[in-house]
């Protein structure tokens, strides 16, 4: 696998800052580490970046992600998940947890979370729940929506926020309005009717943690290009961290460009 200063020596090395990292340094350290996509450096050549993703020993790149999952677990079983189930929206099953994130129904445990399959879900994804129920959901949700930079100690999170989950989002949309919009309703998404964009869409990702999405389609008589704003509850931060919030959004996106082209594969096949 590549080392730090392999994977410096690839990048422009003038800590522009659009990987959202303040240096090319702490980039190429988070790459090594496995917690940074070499993809977000726009400079690197694909070569180099496939030479680096074809090194890469799955099970190394997960190592810290489940070292702290069976940390997290740990502090789970101290828990009473009983407790917290009204205010995260979920409901009872046995001595487990039940509620739905992006669509699914799924079942959390101290041990593992499941999907309707009885399938292990992703480690990140499973981080990403433990977080929602150790914060509790107090509270009720203000139904006033912010952009990310409305949260304190958010700039630099901003860009990352655009770049994998705005940017992609409006190109997407662009691309297959139909297809995503039958995508957002698959994942229990709604339509409001009063709304200043050119389209509108909260999605549930989990039930206290609603994002709004935004779409303008693109101007080319005015050269303005295709876009989208993500929003936030305005105490979003009571039922997640900043971080966690960022990865709800990423995988709300990937989840719906998947299923966008699951649905064309299924026409196709019709």
């Amino acid at each position: 696998m590549a080392t730090v200063i392999d994977i410096l020596k690839n990048t422009p090395k003038t800590n522009c800052g659009k990987c959202s990292y303040p240096t090319c340094m702490a980039f190429a350290a988070s790459v090594a580490s496995g917690s940074a996509d070499i993809d977000r450096c726009p400079f690197i050549l694909e070569k180099d970046k496939r030479d680096h993703k074809a090194s890469i020993n799955p099970d190394e790149s997960l190592e810290p992600d489940i070292a702290l999952l069976r940390e997290l677990r740990a502090k789970v079983r101290k828990l009473d998940l009983r407790s917290c189930i009204k205010g995260l929206g979920g409901e009872p099953s046995g001595g487990s947890m039940m509620l739905y994130y992006l669509g699914r129904r799924i079942v959390i445990s101290p041990d593992q979370i499941n999907d309707p399959t009885g399938k292990e879900l992703d480690p990140r994804d499973q981080i990403l729940l433990y977080n929602y129920l150790f914060f509790g959901g107090k509270g009720e949700l203000t139904g006033t929506w912010v952009g990310l930079e409305s949260f304190p100690n958010s700039i630099s999170k901003v860009v990352t926020l655009k770049r994998y989950t705005e940017e992609k989002l409006a190109a997407e949309f662009e691309r297959a309005p139909e297809g995503l919009k039958e995508a957002c309703l698959k994942l229990g998404g709604t339509f409001p009717k009063q709304c200043l964009a050119d389209l509108c869409v909260i999605i549930p990702v989990l039930p206290r943690v609603p994002i709004r999405i935004h779409f303008w389609a693109a101007d080319p008589e005015e050269g303005f290009p295709a876009e989208v704003k993500v929003l936030f509850d305005k105490r979003a931060l009571d039922f997640l961290d900043i971080e966690s919030l960022i990865f709800a959004a990423e995988r709300m996106t990937e989840t719906l460009i998947s299923e966008v082209s699951r649905l064309k594969q299924g026409d196709s096949t019709a």
